[in-house]
Order: C-alpha cells, then structure tokens, then sequence
C-alpha cells in the first residue's frame, strides 16, 4: 500500500472522528487502522437496547484488573470497545461533558488551550443538539444529541425524590449547572444510535482519500532517526509495513495506547528492558495515572407497573417493535434515561458524584455479562452512583513482548481512603434521597445495598464486596505542560517526532461524567491541531 499522510491506529470514537476531519481535506490521504471489525449486527443500532450491546463479545474485548486488596482481592472486568465506533457503538449513550472548571484546571495545570472557553467550540462541533444552535450547544455537527425520552413514571419519581431533597432539576444536564438531576443527553437520532463511526466515518469512507483496513492488528510503531514513519501491522498472520509521510496518531484508548507505545520502545526504560525491547524514549510516565470511575448501584424492587418491566408482556413489547418500525416508541430511546450530580461535602467547589438511573432492574455477575442477563425479569430501578474525581490512580503494565497479549491492569481502586468515604458518603446521601414518598410510595424492597446496611463504615464494607467500575478508564498517557507528561497539549509524544496520541488516555485528571462526550472533543480539537499545521 502507498505512503499516506497520516496513519489513524484505533477506529473507535477518537479515531473515527480524526479521520473523517482530516480527509475533509481533499489533499491528505488517511489509511485508518482497526483491529476490530465493522458492527453488522442490529442489536447496537437500537437505542432501547443499549445496555445490550456490551454483551455481545465480537465488538468488545474484556480486560481484567489484577486483584484489588481494597476491594477485597477482587478482579474487575473492564470492558472497552473492539470495533469501528469503538465504545460509542456499545455504550450506554450517555452524552454528558463535564463542567467548566473541570477544564479551567486542566489549563491551570500546563494544559494551555483545553480551557472550559477554549475546548467548548469542539464540543460544539461534534453536536447536532436538539435544543439547537446557543451558547453552549451546537446544531451543524455529525452527532445527533438530544435529552432522553424514556419518561417512565419510576424514572420521574426518581428525579422528584432528588428535586425535593434539595438537587434542582435541570431541563438541560449539559447546561453547566454545577448540581442538578434530570434526564441525560443521549447520542441518538431517527431511531438510531448515532455512534461516531455512523456520525463521523460513514460519511467520510464515501470520500476517495479514506483507507480503512479492519481485522488488522497494530503489532508497534516504526521509527526513522528519532521520527514516528509508519507502523508494522498484522492481518490474518501476515505482517506488513505501513508508511506514514506526516504523523502517525494513536487512538487505541487509555489501556491499549500506552500498551503500543511501550511495545515500540516508549515507556519507562527498566521495563522495556526487562522484556527486551529497545528504548527509543524513557518515558517514566506511560501507563501510569490509570483512572476509571469507582461506581456502587442501588437496586430497588418495585410494587407497581412503573419501570421497563412492563414492556417484557407479550402484547407490549410487540406494540414497541411495531412502533420502531416507524423508528419511534421506547425502543427509540436510551433507557439509561436519568441522572445528575450533586456534592458529597457541602464545602465543595463543585460536586464529586453523578448518577445514572435506568428504569429496569438487571442483575448479574460483575464478572460474566449474557445477553439473558440484560433482560428485565421484574418490577424494578437501579441507579448507579459514581466517584466523578477520584484522587487515587493505577499502572498499566506490559505483560509480554505480544501485542496480542493483554497488558497487567493494576487499578488500585479505592485503594485511598478518601476515595471510598466519598463514595461511600454520596450512597448514604443517595439512598435518603430515595427515601422520600416521591420514590419510595413505589418501592417494595431495597436490594442493594440493602436494609440491613446502616451507617457510612456499613456502606463502605458493602463497596468493597459489591462495587464495580464505569469503564471509563483514562490518563495513562497523561497532557501536561511538564517534561514527564507523555503528550504535550498539542497531544504530540514527547522526545519523538511525528506521534501523536488521541484518546482518552490523554486527560490529565478524571472529569465527573461519562467520558464518551470528552473523548468526541478531544478528537475534534485534536484534527484542528493537525489541519492547522501545529
């Protein structure tokens, strides 16, 4: 295959988005990378079933953390996307930014140019809103945004118990309040979700300077006198060498990047050695400030025909097929439908938690997840509470010279005490919330974490045994303005020309929200950078 001018490496949400705005420039000619394939299976185009997607294992891979003595000894599966979309084709759908002085600290921080001002055209870019075109929302971009319609009766319960407690109910998630409860922003539009491969790629595969090689394995990096010029690639056994005559960005995500970089010789120097591989950059910080988002779910069954349940009868859920058939009805809406923020210490600048509900109860194994298992089987609600910014981080480690193999993910969750007094603390604020006769005239029994669980040391002794993970793993190839980052705030690798990174691993600190909206504006800033010759 000829030399291109930049090699993409990772069609999830980032690398999609960098290559359909890269070849809107005729004269540049992209080949994009993916070791996944293309998702042909429907289930993932329908909203209603997105909490789905994530179980069926041709479009994701799992990882494994290793044992966590804070959660005692227990290993958590941490699922990432593994096809073209990448996590946006699988995920929830939850499209929320953060908030501005999240951004305003990474500027502080070295950053320069990822202010809440500097960064918010990029959001605005990615954004076809539903509100349309005003200060904080864009109507021109590829993603179709718009606030979740599945309005069941527990969901709005679920909202007034918060409202009344003291959490303002905000008609827009996305409009910088710094505390609120209400339905959630989802990437949806016409029926479907509108992932970044439908949003972004689609379009730009129609356009003749766009290559898109999949089932193709990254294997490393290639260099030329201190320069990134290409990558060795595997496809069926069979290795070969792409060329790039400008850059080669990697967008593999916050587990597998930092994995690639230090395969092709970036990382820190004792481990490349101990497995062989030659140093082209001592970069102590490679795989380190590994982040995700420690969660706790609330479960309650329900003694009225108030959540999803109901669409399990025969007669319903036919009448919600017929209805998507016209793309409309509850299969045309994430049921990962509400949320908010809110602070776990009134002393806060800004909360620490956030929350997403789903009107269905679904219980199973942390550790397996079966599409029999994402089925309703009774009246209920889950809200899932999350520790936004947490103070503790992990390592990712290589495991072997194999790119095949996965690497060693030491997640340290919770591992600080302040995390888990947070985390547990913003439960107990949570379940009292709950308890006003707005929810609870429609609760029949607690399930998690329980009525026999009192008190904040009872809680946390409940998070240990039964906590879990957002899978929103970040930071291992952390920005900075420091020599030590990996990338510099242009996302350029630091002591090699002509490497990027672009993707989650980037962000110097967790933001309190999904990453999935973030990740989007990375990637828009990022091709700007790259267009604009910086």
């Amino acid at each position: 295959m000829e030399p291109c001018d930049y090699l993409v490496i990772g069609a999830g949400a980032a690398g999609c988005v960098v290559a359909s705005r890269l070849t809107e420039d005729p004269a540049l000619r992209v080949i994009l990378v993916e070791h996944g394939v293309r998702v042909r299976h429907p289930l993932p185009s329908i909203p209603g079933f997105s909490g789905m997607a994530m179980a069926l294992p041709q479009y994701k891979t799992d990882f494994m953390t290793e044992p966590n003595a804070a959660l005692g000894d227990r290993r958590l599966r941490w699922t990432q996307g593994r096809s073209v979309g990448g996590g946006s084709a699988i995920n929830g759908m939850v499209y929320a930014r953060g908030y501005a002085k999240e951004y305003d600290a990474w500027a502080r921080m070295g950053c320069t140019g990822w202010s809440f001002d500097d960064v918010l055209p990029f959001f605005k870019r990615v954004e076809h809103h539903a509100l349309g075109e005003t200060a904080l929302h864009g109507r021109a971009g590829p993603i179709s945004v718009k606030p979740s319609g599945a309005r069941l009766p527990i969901t709005e319960a679920f909202i007034a118990a918060l409202a009344a407690s003291g959490i303002p109910r905000q008609d827009d998630l996305n409009g910088n309040a710094e505390e609120g409860v209400g339905y959630h922003d989802i990437n949806a539009g016409r029926g479907r979700r509108i992932s970044a491969a439908v949003g972004y790629l689609e379009p730009a595969l129609r356009r003749p300077n766009l290559d898109l090689l999949t089932n193709t394995r990254t294997v490393r990096i290639v260099f030329e006198n201190g320069r990134a010029c290409g990558v060795e690639v595997e496809r069926h056994g069979v290795r070969r060498v792409l060329k790039a005559r400008r850059e080669v960005i990697i967008c593999c995500g916050a587990l597998q990047s930092p994995q690639l970089l230090m395969l092709s010789g970036i990382g820190p120097a004792d481990q490349l050695e101990s497995f062989g591989i030659r140093v082209e950059v001592d970069a102590r910080e490679v795989g380190r400030n590994l982040r995700n988002h420690p969660n706790f779910q609330l479960q309650y069954a329900c003694s009225a025909p108030v959540t999803a349940y109901k669409y399990m009868h025969p007669v319903r859920g036919a009448a919600c097929l017929l209805a998507y058939l016209g793309r409309r009805g509850p299969l045309a809406e994430s049921f990962f439908a509400a949320g908010g923020y809110f602070r776990t210490e009134p002393q806060l600048d800004m909360p620490d938690v956030y929350m997403v509900a789903a009107p269905a109860l679904l219980r199973h194994n942390s550790l397996t997840l079966r599409l029999r298992d994402l089925l309703p089987k009774e009246e209920g609600f889950m809200v899932s509470l999350a520790l936004g910014r947490p103070i503790g981080s992990g390592e990712l480690r290589l495991n072997s010279t194999d790119a095949h193999a996965a690497p060693v993910v030491s997640s340290d969750f919770l591992a600080e005490p302040d995390d888990l007094r947070r985390l547990a603390r913003g439960v107990g604020m949570l379940r009292q919330m709950l308890k006003r006769e707005a929810f609870s005239r429609y609760v029949s029994q607690e399930i998690q974490p329980g009525p026999a669980v009192e008190g904040e040391a009872a809680i946390a002794e409940a998070i240990r045994a039964r906590g879990g993970t957002s899978y929103h793993p970040l930071g291992t190839c952390r920005m900075g303005g420091d020599a030590a980052s990996v990338v510099d705030p242009q996302l350029r690798v630091r002591g090699v020309a002509g490497l990027r990174v672009v993707d989650a691993s980037i962000m110097p600190t967790a933001l309190n929200a999904p990453i999935h909206a973030p990740v989007l504006m990375i990637a828009e800033k990022a091709a700007a950078l790259m267009r604009a010759g910086t």
